[in-house]
């Protein structure tokens, strides 16, 4: 679905700058609108970074540290929409995706219908405002409709485009030249990106540990800035929490889209630790029995 909005949503950071003196009507006039709708209220476009709760890897194994995206309501105009990359599963296509054969998108999908799979899955998504000027507001509404757009059928590449760290990247080109002021935890300045993801992964999940060390180590090692450690959706929450904007904090609660109880992980007992040490007792089984029959010759 393509998601304009020509009544005035969309495009708003071109309109010409008019007199702060000028009425609603008049300013509307101005800019080619016949009516009376102030379009610069703060409440005109609500800007909202949701976050969903880690699940299950059997549901949806991309979806194993969370997912972060962006609601975007008019409420004048009755749009709610949420912009999501969505992409294949990896389940049971594992080849094609070390391959670069599986597909993902910047999709806008209406509120009801995007939270249906985490009902289901019964995965809480946590809502949280994000302070920002109305014409950022629109700014940023009119930049998710152009790479829903452009960003149908890519490649996948969680690198480039993951939830946590396009969102952040999305956020703050809304807002230039407003900044956002940062207050960076001790982890983002003194931590690899690599020992952050350990962090998320090594302990409930140590075979995608691995294969992240063996494949992805190029990437991470590139990662040397805070912002580009950003990997996780609640690594994205923690820091726009501590975040501020013109002396405000850049997030606020509002409450949840969907309410469930946290996922309870389970470790595995067969890691790759575990895995290692069976090879090494069978092929020391196996010199240990070469060596006996060796003996008995």
């Amino acid at each position: 679905m393509v998601l304009l909005l020509p009544l005035g949503v969309r495009g708003q950071a071109l309109l010409p700058v008019v007199e702060k003196e000028m009425t609603v009507a008049e300013r509307n006039a101005a800019q080619g609108f016949n009516d009376t709708i102030d379009r610069l209220d703060p409440d005109f476009v609500k800007v909202s970074f949701c976050m969903a709760d880690p699940t299950d890897q059997t549901q949806d194994y991309l979806g194993i540290t969370g997912h972060a995206f962006l609601r975007l309501q008019c409420p004048v105009f009755g749009l709610d929409y949420c912009f999501s990359y969505e992409s294949e599963k990896i389940k049971g296509q594992l080849w094609d995706y070390l391959t670069g054969n599986l597909k993902m998108g910047m999709y806008a999908i209406p509120t009801d219908e995007y939270v249906e799979d985490y009902r289901v899955w019964k995965r809480a998504v946590h809502e949280y405002h994000i302070n920002m000027p109305p014409d950022a507001e629109q700014r940023l509404w009119e930049m998710m409709d152009n790479h829903m757009l452009a960003e149908q059928d890519m490649q996948m590449n969680l690198f480039k485009f993951g939830c946590a760290n396009t969102l952040l990247r999305y956020v703050e080109r809304a807002l230039a030249p407003t900044q956002i002021k940062y207050n960076w935890p001790d982890k983002f300045l003194t931590k690899s990106a690599m020992q952050i993801t350990e962090e998320h992964l090594a302990e409930y999940y140590p075979w995608t540990m691995l294969g992240i060390r063996l494949i992805a180590r190029k990437e991470y090692e590139g990662f040397t800035a805070p912002k580009q450690k950003v990997i996780f959706p609640s690594d994205l929450l923690e820091v726009w929490s501590c975040a501020t904007i013109n002396g405000e904090p850049l997030l606020e609660y509002v409450g949840d889209l969907v309410e469930a109880e946290p996922v309870v992980k389970q470790k595995s007992w067969f890691t790759p630790l575990f895995c290692g040490i069976l090879v090494l007792i069978v092929c020391a089984g196996c010199v240990i029995g070469v060596f006996v029959r060796k003996r008995k010759k």
